[in-house]
């Protein structure tokens, strides 16, 4: 009985069991460390994602950049391109009345195709007619002309209201389809009228996107007979280019504003340089490059990452 007393006092004064939970004061520590933790996650995913946006954006304007650059060396290697001739076309033998209309970039200008390239050194010379000044950025304009690819079989029915460009031995001529003109001299062949007038627009998509992300634009001859505009590449802010003349006193790169309106036949390579820029600024970057495009140089200060891509392209036709 003296036992059983004893142990009945032993338990009641037993100090209380810790096992039911934690303290307060643990609890409180726990959730500081667990807000430590969670709050390095945020940063570092934070830091992730600006680093993935920013990759992002240069991996947007470099692609954009090069299919530009390969898209024109392309064309221009083209340029002059007359079928069956092997070299720049001679002056219209056949028709005449192409080189006298009007098809949207003024009269004559679409069937020149003996004039395979020629330009403008930043100025917008269309400003009247197929370009509005409201649609030229800056830059210079770049004209390319030549005869399609393909040449149309016999066979086939040419579209009406669309220029084609006849190959023959001797020379060439620009006719509206359907009707094929007489054969002059064998062999014939006939091609679409390709002519292409580059320029840089304001914005990619409309004048009223917010915000406006410069272009590489072109006109482009097509059915109608009539020019009409075309997206090349977006995030292209400058175009500048150089056209080396074959002359009497030697060969040497020049501005279009000092080739002679009787020089542009003698081109036989072009220099070309293409500003791309990011679509969006990023307020913790800062750009004050100098970039050198020939006869300009370009200086900036602002938020947009930029690269500058340089292009010389020796002329085939």
């Amino acid at each position: 009985m003296t036992a059983m007393r004893t142990s009945m006092q032993s338990r009641r004064h037993r100090p209380p069991s810790r096992d039911g939970g934690f303290s307060l004061i643990e609890l409180m520590v726990a959730l500081t460390i667990g807000l430590i933790i969670v709050a390095g996650m945020l940063a570092s995913y934070a830091t992730s994602s600006a680093s993935n946006r920013t990759n992002a954006r240069v991996a947007e304007f470099q692609t954009n950049g090069r299919f530009a650059t390969d898209f024109l060396r392309r064309e221009l290697q083209h340029s002059g391109f007359g079928g069956i001739i092997g070299s720049k076309p001679a002056p219209p033998v056949v028709l005449t009345a192409p080189y006298a209309t009007d098809y949207g970039c003024g009269v004559g200008f679409a069937a020149k195709i003996a004039e395979p390239i020629s330009g403008a050194n930043d100025t917008n010379p269309f400003s009247g007619s197929c370009i509005p000044n409201a649609n030229y950025a800056r830059g210079d304009i770049l004209v390319v002309r030549r005869a399609g690819l393909d040449a149309k079989p016999t066979t086939e029915t040419l579209l009406a209201n669309t220029l084609y460009f006849r190959s023959e031995y001797q020379g060439g001529s620009v006719f509206p389809g359907p009707t094929r003109p007489v054969d002059v001299q064998a062999p014939v062949a006939d091609y679409l009228l390709q002519t292409d007038v580059y320029y840089i627009s304001p914005w990619t998509n409309a004048a009223s996107e917010s915000p406006k992300v410069p272009a590489l634009y072109r006109m482009t001859l097509g059915a109608g007979p009539a020019m009409s505009a075309q997206l090349v590449a977006s995030g292209i802010e400058n175009m500048q280019v150089q056209y080396a003349v074959n002359t009497a006193t030697g060969t040497r790169y020049q501005d279009a504003s000092a080739v002679a309106a009787s020089d542009w036949t003698n081109v036989v390579a072009v220099r070309l340089w293409l500003l791309a820029r990011s679509a969006d600024a990023e307020p913790e970057y800062t750009n004050t490059t100098t970039y050198t495009m020939g006869d300009q140089t370009v200086t900036v200060n602002d938020h947009f990452q930029r690269q500058l891509f340089p292009l010389v392209v020796q002329l085939r036709n």
